[in-house]
């Protein structure tokens, strides 16, 4: 993955993820020949699984094989399971590269339980919603479906992203590993490939254990390594005709720590004040800034405002120091900044930022920034004013 240069579009360079690659590969080859491994693809926000369900959808494709790619969008606290399983339906017949409505086979079976295509969805007619069982009607519907498609893809990953917008209906993970165990579908060439992040996935564990061990192949995505993330701003910057010093080279691994998200934002600000084709250290503060002012929209904003005034001066002492930090040390720069917060209550507020992930625990008495560029922006763009009040 890496930034792209004035497009706004996919990255123009992608690198790494070559175990992943070769996993799906395997998984896909069980598939054809008869067993269908359903996997998890783990990752915080940004580190690439939208991305990679992408390349898992084109290498598909590449072999011939139909492979709706979804996107769960969120629910509210009204909607059913029902509405969640009409949901999933629906966004998997419209991601294939046909008309539905010559699924003559699914039509017929979704008809039948009083649910009628209506332009480019599905919409409860005859029936109301509440007497459709919904693993009765994802079993016919993906089995109808199957029956339809069989003599066109021998396989046919199911790849759903974002599954953690369920969380308002999360019994949707118990009906799909339901469905997916009857006799009726371990028959087919399905192969359902789940993306989410791990802490929406430990609450559905926490609610509904047995689907963690139906799920259990998982795919834990890292950050990019050195090597990786320099091999995508090489790439990336392949006949644009700009260069990067070394220096920033060294300086945007440094920063990101090969996230890719961060990693794109930084890129293209430092691209877009390229000066005769050169990017230096001149350009490197405003495009850092620019960044940071993106990234806090983007993710940071809500989590920092939602910290108390006394975590968020914690959250400053320990931004000031680019090592890991005590609880003893966090108390001599409050008294060096003259920060009126009781000796006693620091290590609360610290542990308190820690369950809300804004700190992380690298050693047991130490805490940091699980990020360096949102201590960068803790640092740079809130802080204190003249007077120690928190911005």
């Amino acid at each position: 993955m890496a930034f792209t240069p004035r497009s706004g579009g996919e990255p123009k360079a992608f690198a790494g993820r070559e175990k992943e690659f070769k996993f799906f590969e395997e998984s896909i080859q069980d598939a054809e020949n008869g067993t269908s491994n359903h996997f998890l693809v783990l990752g915080e926000w940004g580190l690439g699984k939208t991305v990679l369900l992408d390349k898992f959808k084109k290498g598909s494709q590449d072999k011939g094989f139909l492979a709706p790619k979804i996107v769960i969008r969120k629910f509210r606290d009204s909607e059913s399971l029902t509405d969640a399983t009409a949901h999933l339906v629906q966004s998997i017949v419209v991601g294939l590269p046909m008309e539905f409505r010559k699924l003559r086979k699914f039509v017929e079976r979704i008809d039948s339980f009083g649910i009628q295509i209506l332009g480019t969805g599905l919409q409860v007619s005859s029936k109301p919603a509440e007497k459709i069982d919904p693993q009765v009607f994802l079993l016919e519907s993906l089995r109808a479906l199957w029956e339809d498609l069989k003599d066109r893809s021998k396989v046919i990953p199911i790849l759903i992203d974002d599954v953690q917008h369920f969380d308002k209906i999360s019994e949707v993970f118990t009906l799909i590993k339901n469905v997916l165990s009857h006799d009726k579908i371990v028959e087919t060439g399905y192969l359902f490939v789940l993306s989410c992040t791990p802490d929406g996935w430990e609450k559905f564990m926490r609610l509904h254990d047995p689907i963690g061990r139906y799920f259990k192949p998982q795919l834990p995505l890292e950050r990019l390594s050195e090597q990786e993330t320099l091999e995508v701003i090489d790439r990336t910057l392949e006949g644009t005709g700009v260069e990067f010093d070394a220096e920033i080279r060294e300086m945007i691994y440094e920063y990101t720590q090969g996230h890719p998200y961060e990693l794109q934002e930084l890129g293209d600000k430092l691209y877009n004040r390229e000066i005769r084709g050169k990017v230096t250290e001149e350009q490197w503060v405003p495009a850092l800034t620019e960044t940071l002012l993106t990234l806090g929209k983007e993710r940071w904003n809500k989590s920092y405002d939602d910290a108390s005034e006394s975590e968020k001066k914690m959250l400053y002492l320990v931004s000031l120091r680019k090592n890991p930090s005590s609880r003893k040390t966090v108390v001599g720069l409050a008294k060096k900044h003259n920060l009126e917060i009781p000796e006693t209550s620091i290590g609360k507020f610290l542990a308190r930022l820690v369950e809300k992930k804004l700190l992380s625990k690298p050693k047991k008495f130490e805490f940091a920034f699980p990020d360096r560029l949102f201590r960068e922006y803790v640092l740079r763009v809130k802080g204190l004013d003249g007077e120690g009040n928190v911005l």
